[in-house]
């Protein structure tokens, strides 16, 4: 009989969690974005995901069953196995005595118990098989395969979501908190979004998008908008978390909404408002014509500023926009939070929609976008925060 071959976990699929909670001290940010997050978890998939204004987004992918499991006789008088096979843990077999108390186990770490007469072997399918004699010796050993996981954990396939602009974005699973989406311009990629455990985020074709690790859905909005002579503007966050600014100008002056992953709003500040130094971020020139937002991670570093997008032509401003501007006064004590990219080495630079894999570092462009060619990979690595 040929030995066992035993697939080491590395050698198949693995599910992932994801984490809200840094290893860092939860600061004020970390914790309205946490709590934002878990609130979302905690609603139902409609209501965490809405469509908000100039967003839209498919429906959830139907939950898979990727935990089977199946009684079977044993071989020993008056006693039964339970055969458990799991997406994330592999296979596992429990012998039981007629009371139901589990005497053995056996699974992918330990798969031979030849005192309870019971093992697993895991062919190159990855199919396991599970075998048991009543005793040792030359003994023929009597076999039968484990529950079988369903078509969709084993091979997930692609979920096809429409996004704002009108085109269609697959979405591949590999495993749970694994998804990989692509973007594509005249057939070349340009864009791939990868979650192994953690939302990610880009900008690309007009458009802020987000792939959701836990679903695997594709949110999207349009980075520019305009209703009327109020026109927006959405652009990254300086905080590692999946979060972005949306930049609004109109009559009424310039107002700027920090929101999490899923678009929900965090903290707001405005013409009447324009600080918040808890989370960091400010207008400068509020009652001006010319608006800026700062943000910041922490204390002491360099605020990152943006531009407003200016009111269309032709569109009034409201009479405090012709005022001098006045300097806005940081009030709060700054929490310390760990900053991301460029932010991490003081720099400053312009965000209004641009995409993250390109920034202005300590005065030295880091990369740049040379075409089609140019592909920006974004994983969220284990280590970043």
């Amino acid at each position: 009989m040929r030995p066992p071959l035993f697939l080491s976990p590395a050698h198949r699929p693995h599910c992932f969690t994801e984490s809200f909670m840094s290893t860092y001290t939860c600061t004020p940010l970390r914790a309205a974005i946490t709590v934002a997050a878990l609130a979302g978890a905690l609603l139902s998939p409609a209501a965490a995901f809405a469509a908000t204004s100039g967003s839209s987004q498919a429906a959830a992918p139907a939950a898979r069953t990727c935990h089977v499991t199946k009684d079977v006789p044993s071989v020993l008088p008056g006693m039964t196995v339970r055969l458990t096979n799991d997406l994330a843990k592999g296979p596992k077999a429990e012998l039981k005595d007629e009371k139901g108390k589990v005497v053995a186990t056996i699974d992918e770490a330990n798969p031979v118990d030849l005192s309870a007469g019971i093992k697993l072997e895991t062919s190159i399918g990855a199919k396991a098989v599970f075998f048991q004699r009543s005793q040792g010796g030359n003994t023929p050993w009597q076999s039968q395969p484990f529950p079988l996981l369903s078509k969709s954990c084993i091979d997930p396939g692609d979920t096809k979501y429409k996004l704002v602009n009108g085109e269609s974005v697959n979405v591949h699973r590999f495993a749970t908190g694994h998804y990989r989406a692509e973007f594509l311009t005249n057939g070349k990629v340009v864009e791939i979004l990868e979650t192994e455990g953690a939302d990610l985020d880009a900008f690309v074709h007009g458009m802020h998008v987000v792939l959701n690790a836990g679903t695997g859905r594709l949110t999207s909005e349009f980075i520019e908008g305009r209703s009327g002579c109020t026109v927006t503007r959405v652009v990254d966050s300086v905080y590692p978390d999946v979060s972005s600014v949306k930049l609004t100008n109109g009559p009424a002056g310039p107002k700027a909404v920090l929101r999490d992953g899923a678009f929900k709003p965090i903290v707001s500040v405005d013409r009447a408002h324009p600080v918040n130094g808890d989370m960091g971020i400010r207008i400068d020139g509020a009652d001006t014509a010319t608006p800026r937002l700062g943000q910041r991670t922490q204390g002491g570093v360099p605020f990152v500023y943006t531009a407003f997008p200016k009111l269309p032509a032709g569109c009034g401003t409201s009479k405090a926009a012709t005022t001098p501007a006045k300097p806005a006064v940081d009030t709060a004590a700054q929490t310390t939070v760990v900053p991301k990219g460029a932010v991490a080495a003081g720099a400053e630079f312009e965000q209004g929609g641009s995409d993250k894999g390109a920034l202005i570092a300590g005065g030295a462009a880091v990369a740049a976008a040379g075409g089609l060619g140019f592909v920006v990979v974004r994983r969220r690595s284990a280590a970043r925060i």
